[in-house]
């Protein structure tokens, strides 16, 4: 009995502990089954609050019906109001309000190669003229656009405004034009943009003033991983006394003191870091904003003058944005423009003539939504040459939007 006892004893843990083991590894491969299936759970929590956050956004954001069949129109535009102080000599001395940057823009598409754009300038609460009203006719490699349109002349033009630009304030050199004219727009290769474009003369001028030749270039390329530069040229050619350049520096286009006739011209090289692939980086709506950008301006510009001194200088700029997390954000900028020995002019919109202007700004912003930003910044002003020392410090906050 022992004997038979034993043999069964001995089958039962030879058929048993291959089992037991068995069973362990079946354990195994099911809890590490069920911990992917966690793993996966929480990644679709979280790809579920990312949309329903975004269907929140949308909801949020009012809609425009398209006033013509087959959506072939739409309407967009942004605005920035706030509330801002600055020094004595500057514009809001005692804490004002404004909405410096407000823009309505209607775009129309008739057919499928040709696009009708025109735009609106609200600043300030009041109707004041349409910057551009163009047309764009899309040929096989290239873009033909013909009417008053925004001059692409270096980086910054494309986001001189609160709303997109990083900081509320723009360098202290601020290139920016419209003119009337026509323009070859498109990339070479697929990845380098260009334009070039023609024009009337002065901005607002529908009739070409004189026999000058006024143009426009600019090429970009992409420069490796994440970076992108871009040369710019521009010549108004001769235009009167009375005219205004298409493009203006630091805020002036009007001729030097005491000319009969002028011309302007500008050269710009721009480098970019983590602005995209056309070196243009609009800080809303947000999207996926890198956690660093850095930027570097550096131009030179000719005011040449009959009958006065010409009007001849350099600027430059250097900028950068760091997300110190998916919401905030803080930026910083230092801008310059000297003019050549013994000239001078109302810088920057400075209240008296000075011979060179430094900003430097600092800012922070907060994102509300992907269309909607919360920013502030402070500025500091310095001039230099001038018969004073004008007190021109901003502070800024305001909501920056677009719709």
């Amino acid at each position: 009995m022992r004997v038979r006892a034993l043999v069964a004893l001995l089958a039962v843990l030879l058929i048993g502990v291959p089992a037991f083991a068995q069973s362990q590894d079946d354990l195994r491969a099911e809890i590490e089954s069920i911990k992917k299936q966690l793993s996966q759970m929480e990644e679709l929590k979280t790809r579920l609050a990312d949309l329903e956050k975004k269907l929140d956004e949308q909801k949020a954001t009012p809609s425009v019906s398209a006033g013509f069949p087959g959506e072939k129109a739409k309407i967009d535009g942004r605005i920035f109001t706030g509330i801002f102080d600055t020094g004595d000599q500057g514009n809001s001395p005692n804490w004002s309000t404004d909405i410096n940057d407000a823009k309505l823009r209607l775009t129309f598409s008739p057919s499928a190669n040709v696009t009708i754009v025109n735009r609106l300038s609200t600043t300030g609460a009041k109707s004041a003229d349409f910057d551009y009203f163009y047309l764009d006719y899309a040929l096989p490699k290239t873009t033909l656009r013909i009417g008053q349109r925004k001059l692409d002349v270096g980086q910054e033009t494309w986001t001189d405004n609160p709303v997109e630009n990083m900081l509320v304030t723009t360098a202290v050199s601020h290139i920016s034009g419209y003119a009337t004219g026509i323009a070859l727009v498109g990339k070479l290769g697929g990845s380098a943009p260009y334009e070039i474009g023609f024009m009337n003369g002065a901005r607002g001028v529908m009739a070409r003033p004189t026999s000058g030749l006024p143009i426009n270039m600019k090429i970009g390329t992409p420069l490796g991983s994440n970076a992108f530069g871009s040369l710019s040229y521009f010549n108004s050619g001769k235009i009167g006394a009375n005219d205004k350049s298409a493009v203006s520096i630091a805020e002036i286009a009007d001729a030097p003191a005491g000319s009969t006739q002028w011309k302007r011209s500008i050269w710009e090289l721009d480098l970019r870091y983590n602005y995209g692939n056309t070196g243009i980086r609009p800080l809303i709506p947000t999207g996926d904003l890198p956690r660093i950008m850095l930027g570097a301006t550096y131009g030179a510009f000719g005011d040449n003058a009959v009958g006065a001194p010409d009007r001849d200088g350099k600027y430059w700029f250097v900028e950068s944005l760091y997300s110190v997390n998916n919401r905030l954000y803080a930026a910083a900028r230092y801008s310059a423009v000297d003019l050549d020995d013994s000239i001078f002019a109302a810088l920057g919109k400075s209240p008296v003539a000075v011979n060179s202007y430094r900003r430097t700004s600092i800012g922070l912003g907060y994102r509300l939504t992907n269309l909607t930003d919360l920013k502030t910044e402070y500025s500091f002003n310095d001039t230099s040459g001038g018969s004073l020392k004008p007190s021109l410090n901003q502070w800024a906050i305001g909501l920056a939007t677009k719709f």
